[in-house]
């Protein structure tokens, strides 16, 4: 385990923005993490904020006071099989686990093909795209939970993560740090493993044509409108957009088409702008401060509400 302090984390996200923290601790390994956990009760420190690749995460200009766990992808594999039960360790990158189950003949994570994410930050978002989510193959976790003032280590299954759209438990939790999880997955034949791979690969080519990946942000600020009676309230407002939600959103709602049709593409304060090309992006285009991104997500929901009612819940993990 490596120690850094007083560490600027805008190196540390995609988006290219954040103040200092006071100490970062870089964990490779399942034995780094242990350290790490141990280096934070001797201390005391009692924040603690999980760091994969920092794709969908806004720091504070202020930094954060505690301390950062920044899981980096091991050199080494960090990935076991028994069977069909598939175990990773927090730091292995969703891209690396993919491939590395492709080459053993297991298929079910391809429809993740090219999302930036750790496995810790995966089952922690239960980040999904193209109608999956890591809820459809997960079977267990590692987890610590900071309780009162003393590390606890637990498994949690399906029912204690509590999915839902884009969050688990552990999101929803402070000082909550995945360490392992376990995947449930079926060997394909040759048939499915080509589908897989060209599915896999389809959906990297997909993210490079129609995502701005010219500028740092944070994926997408928003999450779909998936409930029900939310999908209904925009329906009513825009009856056109039935069609589109039933053949192409999977009966969601795409944000990026909601916030482009409000008139946000291209919109812009300070260093942040609103992206042309897909805009539930907010971009870093130039020197971009928290102040700037803040400032257009409230203009974002102000109109948002006006217009249908409710306010559209971010995807973005903000950390003031």
């Amino acid at each position: 385990m490596r120690i850094y302090r007083n560490t600027p984390l805008s190196q540390c996200t995609y988006y290219r923005i954040g103040g200092n923290a006071d100490v970062l601790l870089e964990i490779v390994n399942a034995s780094d993490l242990q350290e790490a956990i141990s280096y934070a009760g001797i201390n005391r420190i009692e924040d603690v904020l999980p760091l994969g690749l920092g794709s969908n995460l806004l720091i504070s200009d202020k930094g954060f006071r505690g301390a950062v766990f920044r899981f980096i992808n091991p050199q080494a594999s960090s990935i076991e099989q028994d069977g069909s039960l598939i175990k990773a360790f927090a730091s292995v990158s969703l891209d690396d686990l993919i491939c590395a189950l492709f080459e053993q003949e297991f298929v079910g994570l391809e429809w993740a093909g090219g999302l930036p994410s750790t496995v810790g930050g995966a089952v922690r978002g239960n980040v999904g795209a193209f109608g999956g989510d890591i809820s459809h193959v997960f079977e267990k976790a590692e987890v610590y939970l900071l309780e009162n003032s003393t590390w606890v280590k637990k498994t949690c299954d399906s029912n204690d993560m509590q999915f839902g759209y884009r969050t688990t438990s552990i999101k929803q939790q402070k000082n909550a740090i995945v360490a392992n999880a376990w995947f449930r997955l079926k060997r394909g034949s040759s048939e499915d493993l080509e589908r897989a791979k060209k599915e896999y690969e389809d959906h990297i080519a997909y993210r490079h044509a129609h995502h701005p990946m010219e500028y740092p942000s944070c994926g997408s600020v928003f999450k779909n409108i998936v409930v029900k009676e939310e999908v209904e309230k925009i329906l009513e407002v825009w009856p056109d957009v039935e069609k589109l939600s039933i053949q192409k959103w999977h009966n969601k709602v795409a944000m990026g088409y909601v916030l482009s049709r409000l008139g946000f593409s291209g919109f812009q304060i300070g260093g942040a702008q609103v992206s042309t090309k897909h805009a539930n992006y907010i971009l870093n285009v130039d020197n971009a401060k928290f102040d700037d991104v803040i400032s257009i997500i409230d203009k974002i929901k102000e109109k948002f509400s006006k217009t249908f009612g409710f306010s559209p819940e971010l995807e973005l993990e903000i950390v003031y």
